[in-house]
């Protein structure tokens, strides 16, 4: 449904168009980071806690685009740091994601909720909602600007799935149409601080292909050397990890695209 002209979706906060509508965008690696922040080029580098974050100006948007690491315990964490010290009007959890429905590398999934997962028993309790209003407008901006794009439930996971048949797994047990290790945790923390919540990502992977190693391995520097060793092992390691090098530039891309129409058409 079409919105009232001079009122933007976050409207239910009382906030105008012509006001300054603050928005934050948490990411978690250096990759999706740095695709995000092309949308502020001449933002300002700052860090909340130990958040790396740049802060800018776009439109009537103040928005900040920060960096949490991998994992819900850091992504929680940062997200408090943050929001301890910049308050903001929306919350916004993006990068890239495990598509657990049939769909296109580089298509864009707007999350209506979200869940944590619980190893091998489905989706765990503690269930949290979008905001309505931004799901809508997200999936407005995103077929205005030409990209494919999705809504329904994520879930979020506390290691990386990487075989197809995991995948499939997850997606029979919980019905999501997309899997990340983040947004769950910054849901939470971002309902602490009652900040509305959104989740837009964009499709790295797709449900029916292994990835190219268990990079499970890479996640705290005590495994490194065994994923180095994991590498080198894997013939087919090379091909596989270039051909996921593409599919992460093609989402991320669109999701550069999809972020300058998001955040033009919110204020």
């Amino acid at each position: 449904m079409q919105e009232a002209p001079g009122i933007h979706p976050l409207a239910g906060k009382g906030q105008r168009s012509g006001a300054i509508l603050r928005v934050a965008i948490f990411t978690a690696t250096r990759w999706e980071y740095a695709a995000v922040r092309r949308i502020v080029p001449d933002g300002r580098a700052h860090r909340y806690g130990g958040v790396r974050c740049i802060v800018g100006r776009r439109g009537r948007c103040e928005v900040v685009v920060a960096r949490t690491g991998v994992g819900p315990e850091r992504a929680a964490a940062a997200c408090r740091d943050v929001l301890r010290e910049h308050p903001v009007d929306l919350a916004v959890s993006a990068g890239l994601a495990c598509a657990l429905v049939s769909a296109h590398v580089g298509d864009l999934l707007v999350g209506t909720d979200v869940r944590m997962e619980t190893d091998g028993h489905g989706a765990a309790p503690g269930q949290r909602a979008c905001a309505d209003d931004i799901v809508r407008a997200a999936a407005r901006a995103a077929e205005r600007a030409g990209l494919p794009v999705r809504t329904g439930s994520f879930v979020t996971a506390r290691r990386i799935l990487w075989q197809s048949a995991e995948k499939q797994a997850m997606a029979e047990r919980t019905g999501a149409i997309g899997l990340d290790m983040e947004s769950a945790a910054l849901a939470e923390a971002a309902a602490e601080r009652q900040v509305p919540f959104a989740i837009i990502r964009g499709v790295s992977d797709l449900v029916d292909e292994n990835l190219p190693m268990d990079f499970n391995l890479f996640l705290t520097p005590a495994d490194w050397l065994t994923g180095l060793a994991a590498c080198v092992a894997a013939p087919s390691f090379v091909g596989g990890f270039l051909r996921l090098r593409r599919q992460m530039r093609t989402a991320s891309d669109r999701m550069s695209r999809f972020f300058e129409r998001f955040v033009d058409e919110l204020a």
